[in-house]
Formats: C-alpha cells, sequence, structure tokens
C-alpha cells in the first residue's frame, strides 16, 4: 500500500511523548501507530477501543479549548461575510495549500530536519 499522504495534528507534548516512548517499547514508529489506528477505524467504522469518562481536569481543558475554537469560527464567518476573508473553490483552495505546504517542507528541509 502506498503512503501517498500526510497528516498533522497537535496535541499536549506529555501525551505526546508518554506515547511515543510506548511505542518505541513496542517497536513500532508512532506513524506506524497511527496507520493502524487508522487502518482500525477505515475497518471497523467506529473506533477501536471502549472510551472511559474523562477526570474533571480534563474536562475543563476540553472546555476550553471548545470555547476557543468557537470564537476563531465565529471570528472567521464575521471575515468571510465582511468580506475580509476571501472564498475559493475547492480545487484553487486545494492548489493554495498544496503550495504551502510544499513551500513549509522545503523550508524544513532546508533547516535540515530529519522529520522526525
Amino acid at each position: 500500500m502506498a503512503h501517498d499522504t500526510t497528516v498533522q495534528f497537535r496535541i499536549d507534548s506529555t501525551v505526546k511523548e508518554e506515547a511515543f516512548a510506548v511505542f518505541q517499547k513496542m517497536g513500532i514508529s508512532p506513524s506506524e501507530a497511527v496507520r493502524v489506528f487508522l487502518k482500525q477505524v477505515q475497518l471497523t467504522q467506529t473506533l477501536p477501543f471502549p472510551l472511559a469518562a474523562a477526570n474533571e481536569q480534563d474536562l475543563d481543558v476540553e472546555d476550553d479549548y471548545t470555547q476557543w475554537l468557537r470564537q476563531r469560527l465565529a471570528t472567521a464567518v464575521k471575515q468571510l461575510d465582511s468580506g475580509k476573508m476571501k472564498r475559493h473553490d475547492f480545487p484553487v483552495a486545494k492548489a493554495m495549500l498544496g503550495e504551502r505546504l510544499a513551500a513549509r517542507r522545503s523550508a524544513f528541509l532546508a533547516n535540515g530536519a530529519t522529520g522526525h
């Protein structure tokens, strides 16, 4: 199977470090772990594990994030409605994002990064 796309996301650094340590103990890369997870979601059409209730601190963080996200979305909608933000058809937007990603990738590699 070809690996023909890249996925990026933001996560708490402690969660990342602790999860990566588990992957290392298991002898798999973080990329492989994510591929396995996504493949299971694709096959089962659900999350491949039961969900547990979050503790109160986790819920506070989630509430803060939800509030932040709602504010960002409201600002984006206002900018779109006021004409301050440009609208593009999907193919145009996809091409523009592809160009930005290519530029970031080039800058990243030019700085001697290994991509890990």
